[in-house]
């Protein structure tokens, strides 16, 4: 089928799931069964009720269903979604993503291209309280607020892995590392590309990061070239992990075994605590 089939997973958040399907409820494609698909995929360690009534909200404004995890990581979760879907480019949402109307049309108008996109993302440093601030909210209204801070309302960064993407994009980064753009918050891949490549690599089970950049490398080996959606940009709702730099230690590690190549042993240059994207192309200029 053509069209576009969107995986938003979920786990435990049904405020900021609310508010990234509220946005997407504003797109004149949202209820277009025949162009638009959604699937909630709920990983979550509850019952699923919160999840389940977040989305029976907007059943009658988006063409979306919940489906339940598999509790075996965000590589799974993601890999389940795309089995459950028809259309021919997949895109990969996370639920704390906040999107302005044009927001799937910018991602369908790509659905034919060979490659794989990525819409740049902005981090909301506010977002929990802004969240508490319009839990009351009707959906329609928190999608008003979503646009005001999508169009700078708020204060709003740019986080290293994003500054290395545009700097790539850009032709400024001086060694181009390509597949820094598969982002998994905001990615959509062929459907065909996607699973000859063998989907997200499940092994990197519940830790957190990383799965989303080794399927790029992955991609780009396959020849599927990345583009910067500029159109489809979107805002993190910036949360705290408490274990985020040891579950990254994990994870950087597996994602090293797997590739031992120069552009993945210099991440911890950009995802470390202390990383920036000038940090990790110096780094990458030095070995090149």
């Amino acid at each position: 089928m053509t069209g576009l089939s969107v995986v938003i997973p979920t786990r435990d958040k049904p405020a900021s799931l609310r508010a990234t399907l509220a946005c997407l409820a504003v797109s004149p494609l949202a209820a277009d069964e025949d162009r638009v698909e959604i699937r909630v995929v709920d990983d979550g360690a509850d019952d699923g009720r919160a999840v389940a009534e977040v989305v029976g909200r907007f059943e009658s404004r988006l063409n979306v269903r919940r489906i339940k995890g598999p509790r075996r990581g965000r590589a799974a979760v993601r890999n389940l979604g795309a089995e459950d879907t028809g259309h021919a480019r997949l895109l990969f949402l996370d639920d704390d993503i906040l999107t302005a109307e044009g927001f799937l049309a910018a991602h369908l108008a790509l659905a034919g291209d060979p490659g794989f996109a990525h819409g740049p993302l902005r981090e909301f440093p506010g977002a929990r309280r802004w969240l508490e601030a319009h839990a009351d909210d009707e959906d329609g209204e928190l999608a008003r607020e979503a646009a005001r801070v999508l169009g700078g309302g708020e204060r709003l960064m740019r986080g290293s892995l994003e500054a290395a993407i545009l700097a790539v994009d850009s032709g400024r980064a001086a060694v181009p590392v390509p597949w820094l753009a598969s982002v998994g918050a905001n990615l959509a891949v062929p459907r065909t590309v996607f699973d000859r490549v063998g989907g997200f690599d499940e092994g990197f089970g519940t830790h957190w990061g990383c799965e989303d950049l080794e399927l790029g490398v992955r991609l780009c080996d396959a020849g599927c070239a990345p583009v910067v959606a500029h159109d489809a940009a979107g805002v993190h709702l910036t949360h705290a992990r408490p274990d985020r730099w040891k579950q990254h230690d994990i994870t950087l590690t597996r994602f090293r075994d797997l590739h031992d190549r120069a552009d993945v042993r210099a991440l911890p240059e950009l995802l470390g605590e202390a990383g920036s994207a000038g940090r990790y192309f110096a780094r990458l200029d030095r070995e090149d």
